[in-house]
């Protein structure tokens, strides 16, 4: 500050000048007091923002070594005062940002311009005991006394980092059930949902698992887990895992327990194993309805993973959707089945037969190739009815449904219309008389003696034949005149087959 006084003053020989001249010298004094004492009350109250604030308030030099710490600084990174004065900044900064640090350093230095300078950015800070920090940061540079100085106002924001990555992890959550509520209406089969749900399950970002896993569904007959759905597995495993008993390997016992199993190695709990496997870890996860069990859900996951809570808990949320996914197909598959199946045998009936019957037509004219109906009609089996009872009577064709079956091929039908009447399409023969060997062949085996109990039954089958193309083109034309030549069987002796000829209408008649 300088002191400007009155020449006049100041060279004055009289007492008024010295006193006028004591009088200027007393009031510049006082309010270069004033001026260092407002200067003083600003330095303080910096030092006090400095020191309280929660933020990281931190300056170096030009050299990047730390000039200013307070104690916002110590809480974010550790380190006290004493500690880090003196030294460089780079030692908080992680590895993979310290040469972009530098970078700008110099370049601040020789330009003068950075485009972080008066901005906000956010970048990961390194603490004392090695962890990183999530950090919001602003920077500013002066000079003083010809030196350039930096100082970073630094704002710990794992909160709310740890806010935005849970309401990303929900939002990623939400978006996968209602993809698995979407797939639960696709006119699909139930193997292809539990595909699409898995191919879900997989891509959730957020989630530590790999891209490999599968689904079991429960086998109701023989308590058996059987694989059903599978993405990314050795060919080991689906040979080894194709059917799992209730209690073996993890998949096995969280089926067993009825809860989500979790492992983070290979262990002893491991029952599937083979030469080569690679360290992982597993989430097992029981498909449940209330406590009815209907399949379970498995994930891998690099090995050495920690459970995560979350992780646990979405994946239940999972299994808890493809629950209901599960249980509409199934019972839509339960309905369908009765709609086109014969209650007492589980055979297909008329309309079903009908339907596979169109497709096979359709695919001979096509490729020019034989098809044979056959329609049976059970010798006796009235008699039976009437003098053992419904009971045996229902035994009967049962039994007589499955020696027919084990005749043929796995690519024909066999349906039963109702009463003691089934049907038969033979597609692909390669001649009429194929279908007259299999019609004997049946025979054979209807004649043999069934037993039930103390109960002896002896019947016999009459077989009408057509074929296509020779006796029609169409399938009612095909299944009625294989009618009609059975009841031409039925008036000549019965217990034979017979194929369709021209005439035999009026027989019928």
């Amino acid at each position: 500050m300088r002191i400007y006084f009155d020449n006049k003053a100041m060279t004055a020989k009289t007492p008024e000048g010295i006193e006028e001249f004591s009088q200027k010298l007393v009031e510049a004094y006082t309010r270069l007091e004033i001026r260092n004492q407002k200067l003083q009350e600003s330095m303080d109250l910096s030092h006090a923002v400095t020191h309280t604030a929660h933020d990281a308030i931190i300056s170096v030099n030009e050299k990047g070594i730390v000039t200013r710490w307070n104690k916002g600084a110590t809480v974010i990174f550790g380190y006290t005062e004493n500690e880090i004065i003196d030294k460089p900044l780079v030692n908080l900064i992680p590895e993979k940002y310290q040469q972009h640090y530098l970078d700008g350093l110099e370049q601040v230095n020789t330009t003068g311009r950075n485009k972080y300078i008066g901005s906000v950015l956010e970048m990961d800070g390194l603490h004392k005991d090695g962890r990183e920090i999530p950090l919001e940061i602003s920077i500013a540079t002066w000079f003083q006394k010809g030196n350039r100085y930096y100082a970073a106002v630094m704002r710990d924001i794992t909160a709310r980092k740890k806010s935005e990555i849970g309401n990303e992890r929900v939002q990623q959550s939400r978006v996968a059930i209602s993809s698995l509520l979407k797939i639960a209406l696709e006119p699909i089969s139930l193997k292809d949902q539990l595909e699409k749900a898995l191919d879900v399950i997989l891509s959730v970002p957020w989630l530590s698992i790999q891209s490999k896993g599968s689904i079991f569904l429960l086998d109701e007959k023989t308590d058996e887990l059987v694989l059903t759905a599978h993405r990314g597995l050795a060919p080991h495993l689906l040979t080894a895992c194709a059917r799992l008993p209730m209690g073996y390997c993890l998949c096995g016992r969280a089926a067993q327990e009825r809860k989500l199993i979790f492992s983070a190695h290979l262990d002893h709990r491991h029952d599937v194993t083979f030469e080569g496997i690679k360290p992982h870890g597993h989430y097992c996860v029981p498909v449940m309805i209330n406590d009815k069990l209907l399949g379970v859900v498995n994930s891998y996951i690099p090995d050495g993973h920690e459970r995560d809570p979350e992780e646990t808990e979405f994946l239940q949320a999972m299994a808890n959707t493809m629950a209901g996914l599960i249980e509409r197909k199934q019972i839509e598959q339960k309905l369908e089945h009765i709609a086109h199946h014969d209650p007492l045998t589980g055979l297909p009936n008329r309309l079903l037969f009908m339907e596979h019957l169109t497709k096979q037509v359709a695919r001979s004219r096509r490729e020019k190739t034989f098809l044979a109906v056959l329609f049976i009609d059970l010798d006796k089996f009235k008699k039976v009815n009437d003098t053992m009872g419904h009971d045996v009577g229902d035994m009967l064709l049962i039994a007589a449904s499955s020696r027919i079956k084990a005749c043929l091929r796995d690519s024909d039908v066999i349906a039963r219309l109702g009463g003691d009447e089934f049907t038969i399409s033979l597609p692909f023969i390669s001649n009429m008389e194929d279908a007259g060997l299999v019609a004997k062949k049946i025979i054979s085996e209807l004649q043999k003696p069934f037993y039930f109990a103390i109960h002896e039954c002896n019947i016999g089958s009459s077989i009408g034949i057509s074929v296509l193309p020779v006796d029609g083109n169409s399938p009612d034309e095909l299944l009625k005149k294989a009618d009609i030549a059975m009841y031409e069987v039925k008036n000549h002796g019965r217990n034979d087959y017979r194929f369709y000829e021209q005439g035999m209408e009026e027989v019928k008649k």
